[in-house]
Formats: C-alpha cells, sequence, structure tokens
C-alpha cells in the first residue's frame, strides 16, 4: 500500500506541474545531465539480496544481477552462451572432476564502511564464499556446493574438485546466479550478516547507494567495475505491485523499463503506443503446483488425480494468451534435454488431460463424493493470482472449493518455506533437468526437514535413486535417466504441471540495451549491465 501512495503523490505532482503528459523524450531530458534508469517490478518490496537465494522473487535477482558477479557469467541476453566474469580462463581436467580457475588481477569491490575505495577481490574470496553456499543455514540451493572441495592455489587461482560428478557446472554452479554469485568475506564481516541482506557488497556494474523500503532500491555505477564503468549513472528500481500504476508511469515518462503483464491484451495495447518497445522473450517461466503430501488428504494419490484431472491447460491458456503460454505437462520443459512433451505423456497416459467427470469419480473414490475444502497463500502478484483464480474456478467445477488468504509477495515466499500452504504455486525455470529435478523433487530437498533444504515443497522421495544416478551418468544415459525420473514422478504426483509464460516487458525506445534479449528466460528479467545506456 505505501509503494502505490507515495508513487500516486508523486503522479499528482507531476499533474500539478502540468508535466504528466508530456512526451517521454522531454520527461527524460530531466536527466540528461545524470543518466539514470528507473525500472518497476510487480512487487511490494524485494526479500532479500543474500545470493544464497533466501530471497527468490525476480526483482531480488535483479537488483543482486546488478550487485554481483561470478566466476562465470552467462552472456547478457543469450543464456545458451557461458564467458569469463571474475575468472578470466579456466580449465578442466580430462576425467571432468577438477577445475582450475584464473582471477582477473585489480577487481575491486564496491566501497564499504572502513574501505572508501573497496578492496581486491582474491581467491580467499571465491574458497569463502562457496563454502558458506555449501552451509543451509546460509544458501537454500546448497546441494552442488557440498559435493565438491574448494581450495586457494595462490591469490589468484582457485581449485575446485568434485566429490561426486556434476551435471556441467559450468552452467549449473560456478555462473552468476544464486550461490554463484560470489560475496566479499570482508565485506560482509564488517556490513554484518542482517545489514548485508539490504545493502550487499559485491563487484558487478552497480553499488547499492540508498533503499526506500516499499517504495525503490537506489542503485549507483561502480566506477571501478572491471569491465569499465557502466553508461548508467544510476539504477532506481521501483516496487509497484498494480499493473496500472506501472503502465501510467512508463507512459507518463516516470518510469522508463517495466515488469508488464504476461498477458496477450496487454502485449497487444501496448504495442499501440509510441515510443515504446515491447520486449517478449525466453522460454519463460514453468508454472507448477506443488502438492504439499504431509497434508491430508493430499497424501492419498486419487486425491492428487483428481486435482490433475480437473484443469484445463487450454484454459489457462485462452484467459492469458496463445503467444505467450505454452501448456506443460512435464516436471522438465521441453526445450531442454531430458524434457518431456504434452505429447510425450499422452502416449505414457500421463499428461492428465482434463476428464472433469473422471475427477469426479476418483474423488468419490477416495471417500470423497461431496468435494472437498482447501485455503492456501496467494501471493500478490498478477501472474500468481491470475492462475490461481483460474484454478480456483476449474477446480469449483468437480466440487474443490478452493479458499485464498492474499499477502505481499516477499510473505508468500516467507511462507512457502515454511511449509504451512497445502499448495504452493511456483514460477521458476532452471538451466537443466537435474536443478528441476534435484531441488524441487529430491528428499534432500525437502524444505525445513531435508539433508540441505531446498525447494521441495511437495515432501517427494519417489525418484531419489534415479535423480542420484542421472548426476553420475552421462549423455544419452542421463537424459533417459532425467526422463525416467519424470515418469516416476508423474505416476505419483506430487505437482502438477500447468504451463510455462515468456517474460514481457516494456521500455522507453531511448533505453538501448546493450544486448539483444533473446534467450534470457531467468530470474534476472531484463538486466541492465554496463553497456546499457539512453540515447540522445
Amino acid at each position: 500500500m505505501r509503494t502505490r501512495q507515495v508513487f500516486s503523490w508523486g503522479i499528482m505532482i507531476v499533474l500539478i506541474l502540468g508535466v504528466a503528459f508530456l512526451p517521454v523524450d522531454q520527461t527524460m531530458a530531466a536527466s540528461a545531465s545524470k543518466k539514470i534508469i528507473r525500472m518497476a517490478y510487480d512487487v511490494a518490496d524485494f526479500v532479500s539480496l543474500d545470493p544464497g537465494g533466501r530471497g527468490g522473487s525476480t526483482v531480488d535477482f535483479a537488483i543482486m544481477d546488478m550487485v554481483y558477479s561470478g566466476l562465470l557469467r552467462f552472456k547478457p541476453g543469450d543464456i545458451s552462451i557461458v564467458e569469463p566474469d571474475l575468472a578470466e580462463s579456466y580449465k578442466v581436467s580430462n576425467d571432468g572432476m577438477e577445475y582450475i580457475f584464473n582471477l582477473r588481477k585489480g577487481v575491486m569491490t564496491h566501497p564499504f564502511p572502513g574501505y572508501p575505495n573497496g578492496i581486491e577481490y582474491t581467491a580467499e574470496d571465491v574458497v569463502w564464499s562457496y563454502r558458506r553456499a555449501a552451509d543451509p543455514k546460509f544458501q537454500s540451493y546448497p546441494i552442488n556446493f557440498q559435493k565438491f572441495i574448494v581450495d586457494a592455489l595462490d591469490k589468484y587461482t582457485v581449485r575446485v574438485r568434485l566429490k561426486e560428478r556434476l551435471t556441467d557446472p559450468t552452467r549449473t554452479t560456478f555462473v552468476n546466479e544464486r550461490g554463484g554469485w560470489l560475496l566479499c568475506k570482508k565485506a560482509l564481516e564488517v556490513v554484518g550478516e542482517e545489514k548485508h541482506r539490504y545493502s550487499p557488497i559485491g563487484t558487478g556494474p552497480f553499488k547499492v547507494k540508498q533503499r526506500f523500503p516499499g517504495q525503490k532500491m537506489v542503485l549507483e555505477a561502480h566506477d571501478k567495475f572491471f569491465r569499465g564503468k557502466p553508461r548508467i549513472n544510476e539504477v532506481e528500481v521501483w516496487f509497484m505491485p498494480e499493473l496500472n500504476s506501472r503502465d501510467f508511469a512508463l507512459r507518463s515518462g516516470e518510469i522508463d523499463i517495466i515488469k508488464g503483464e504476461q498477458e496477450q491484451k496487454w502485449i497487444e495495447k501496448t504495442r499501440g503506443f509510441k515510443n515504446l518497445t515491447i520486449d517478449v522473450f525466453g522460454g519463460g517461466e514453468t508454472y507448477i503446483l506443488h502438492i504439499n503430501l504431509a497434508k491430508k488428504p493430499l497424501d492419498n494419490p486419487l486425491v492428487r488425480q483428481a486435482l490433475a484431472y480437473g484443469i484445463s491447460r487450454d484454459e489457462f491458456k485462452a484467459t492469458i494468451g496463445a503467444d505467450i503460454l505454452t501448456p506443460l505437462c512435464s516436471i522438465v520443459p521441453d526445450f531442454l534435454p531430458g524434457g518431456l512433451s504434452c505429447n510425450d505423456l499422452s502416449k505414457e497416459g500421463l499428461s492428465y488431460n482434463v476428464d472433469r467427470e473422471k475427477a469426479k469419480d476418483l474423488l468419490k473414490k477416495a471417500g470423497y463424493p461431496n468435494g472437498l475444502d482447501f485455503e492456501m497463500y496467494l501471493s500478490e502478484k498478477q501472474s500468481f493470482r491470475e492462475c490461481l483464480e483460474s484454478l480456483q474456478a476449474q477446480w469449483r467445477t468437480i466440487g474443490v472449493n478452493l479458499k485464498f488468504n492474499m499477502v505481499d509477495h516477499p510473505t508468500y515466499h516467507a511462507f512457502m518455506l515454511k511449509d504451512v500452504s497445502p499448495f504452493v504455486l511456483y514460477e521458476s525455470m532452471r538451466r537443466d533437468a537435474d536443478a528441476f529435478l534435484t531441488q524441487f523433487f529430491h528428499s534432500d530437498s525437502t524444505i525445513i526437514t531435508g539433508k540441505a533444504p531446498s525447494r521441495n515443497y511437495s515432501h517427494a522421495n519417489f525418484a531419489d535413486g534415479v535423480i542420484d544416478a542421472a548426476r553420475q551418468a552421462t549423455g544419452q544415459k542421463q537424459i533417459a535417466l532425467w526422463k525416467e525420473a519424470q515418469i516416476t514422478l508423474l505416476k505419483n504426483l506430487p505437482a502438477i504441471p500447468l504451463y510455462i509464460k515468456k517474460f514481457s516487458f516494456a521500455r522507453n525506445s531511448k533505453i538501448k540495451l546493450g544486448y539483444e534479449p533473446v534467450k534470457t528466460i531467468y530470474y534476472n528479467g531484463l538486466p541492465i549491465t554496463e553497456l546499457t545506456d539512453i540515447a540522445d
């Protein structure tokens, strides 16, 4: 609420001054001497800027992407390409079990108390950061980091020795995401764990300048960034849950980039405005409904099957838009190795195409001829609301009543980790099948009680052996095991895959990203890099 109130006053002042509807070029001209990009996301605030994954929403990762670096990074705009980041080069042993990273020399961190010029980032920081990432106390995705030994051979050389084979860690572990974003040991000790969550110190192109809770985060250029000083002086990340507020702010010129609505009508409407560019890109995010097997009657497989047969993916598609939504029947999307298409699973009898009479019959066999009532938490994010409100209407046709307790998005994430809801809707994308399967469906990843708690909200343990075996395999054998694991999971239904949505952003056409957003399909949204600029 505070975000909307503060922003509404800002709009009112602009209206009084009579410039709210000036062309975007004129509203941006005021910042000509100091290049500032203002971008707005669809949440009330961020959760945490600790790369251990205690955050989780797109805005958290969008900010962290500007603040931190990894040993390696995905090329901006194209995650099919991995390139050096803090490491200027690396080599892999013949057996694939040892990695040697040669760090860039002279990389400086952001300034922090007592160190106005920052300090040089060294191998000691990498070692400390990876060891911290292996600790479930700090990391929501510790599994991969627990499976290697890391040490410093000298000030600029890091060695990683795998205890067991990992699925291409250059794409899943050593890159700029989650635990792969690297911390500075001295900076965190000086700043302290709690403050570092909100005002982190990294080596990325932008550093935290000021935080306005519930309103915005202001970042400024890191003049000593190792790739060169950013072309933009400041980036303001605004928190605006309401789409109408974001739309108005973009069209009036108060905001330069917004996270748009992943919905056909919004895209078509926004394309009609002059001086705006619409970016619809990537494979997108999967929407999967996780079923908490620890809560009765969801431990009954007949109930879970009934819920699956009560869902129509075509109804989701009709509501959200054919161009932006693709039905999802598998845990792993079919555009990733090991993924399965709806057609593949139809042959196995596991696509769970809508059949509401069958759903009612399954509920009757399970002992619930009069249906069921469930209550769950719902995020205020539009993408969550549209999905679950459609699901609510669909399930009502089979006698299942779903009641929501609406909360802001950070609170929704907090409740997910407390194991309080019968269902968790999760929007996500991972870089390979192992990440999907291990983080969400291996028993070690079970929230709260797992050996390495991560994102297993369902308490699933049906495919542990196959998931483990796939991690040790390579080539076609590995792909076959990933598919086998999914078949096992879909037979047991700890989760119901719903659909995939592409990302949609809108920006002032003067904003030049410095890359083409072709495969930016993960959580950094529309990245602002050192090459991003504002055209004259």
